[in-house]
């Protein structure tokens, strides 16, 4: 996996918080994710929550969205 970092997503996101959305962007949920990274649900959601924070978006939704559009993941 690659990242591309766009100048918004510089903007204090973590390299936690990118594996997360890495992980949303696949289709796993928060319990899933913190079974992956061994960390917990509620740890998950309030990364997603941060995220979502730092964006200035409304959701998670419009979070995957956006990473999508600004193409921080490639193959």
């Amino acid at each position: 996996m690659t990242i591309n970092f766009s100048s918004r997503a510089q903007q204090g996101i973590s390299q936690r918080e990118l594996e997360i959305l890495h992980l949303l962007c696949m289709g796993y949920n928060s319990r899933q994710i913190g079974d992956r990274l061994f960390i917990s649900e509620f740890t998950v959601q309030t990364h997603r929550r941060n995220m979502v924070k730092k964006l200035g978006l409304k959701n998670s939704h419009q979070m995957i969205v956006w990473a999508f559009k600004e193409r921080i993941f490639s193959v």
